[in-house]
């Protein structure tokens, strides 16, 4: 597979990945969620990345000082090479990285935070956009399908205080999925972070197939001085 490599911050620790073509790489999500991981306290907790792609946020939680890192993608190859990414960064020993769907490899075992970088972008951004290799899932019809299940199930996974981090983007049903967070979690989500991102190339050059998808109520999206934006919203989600 065509290869490069880069470099992204985590928890405050510069982390390097071997990228390519074919996998999933960090996007602006990634980064908003990791400005957000500079400020927990990691160290001795265990913790469950979801969606770990090549192993970003995995890794840079394991190098701030986890217990240990679970990491899951229903993607085998991504899996591979976010352990040949842990042992380039010399973490492996902290991480197990499982291929599954979200819960699924890690039934039973409870955790201090779960981190959710999981497609939330409707089926039809996801191809438009420039952001998803073919072949990487994407968040269903309106982008709610996997982000839905994570918030009804990531309370069974969460010790006593623990907490969930999940994206919101406004380029899939966002109302829908803030709905069933409040019924799950009721006083206990928090808005932590929330940014106004500009459309990328693609996007504007498919305007009229988002605003069909805006009309439908499948996405949302703001127009300033007829520059069109989405927004990018990261909430923390507390254990009962």
């Amino acid at each position: 597979m065509p290869s490069e490599i880069i470099q992204c911050d985590v928890a405050g620790k510069k982390v390097l990945l071997n990228a390519d073509t074919h996998l999933f790489r960090p996007t602006l999500t990634t980064t908003l969620l990791t400005e957000h991981l500079q400020d927990q306290n990691v160290e001795n907790r265990t913790i469950l990345d979801l969606g770990c792609g090549i192993g970003p946020i995995a890794i840079g939680l394991a190098m701030a000082g986890a217990a240990h890192v679970y990491a899951t993608d229903i993607m085998p190859q991504a899996c591979e090479r976010a352990l040949a990414n842990a042992r380039l960064n010399h973490v492996a020993d902290k991480i197990s990285f499982l291929a599954g769907n979200l819960f699924e490899p890690v039934q039973g075992l409870k955790f201090d935070m779960i981190v959710d970088d999981v497609s939330g972008v409707a089926e039809d951004v996801a191809r438009l956009s420039s952001w998803f290799p073919p072949g990487v899932p994407s968040g269903g019809e309106d982008g709610t399908t996997h982000t839905i299940e994570i918030l009804r199930e990531a309370r069974d996974y969460l010790k006593p205080r623990g907490h969930l981090l999940f994206p919101v983007l406004s380029l899939s049903r966002r109302a829908r999925i803030l709905e069933v967070a409040r019924q799950v979690y009721g006083d206990r989500l928090m808005l932590v972070t929330s940014k106004r991102i500009p459309f990328n190339l693609r996007l504007k050059d498919n305007m009229p197939r988002l605003e069909e998808l805006r009309s439908a109520g499948l996405i949302e999206f703001d127009q300033i001085r007829s520059r069109p934006f989405w927004t990018l919203e990261i909430y923390r989600a507390g254990a009962v």
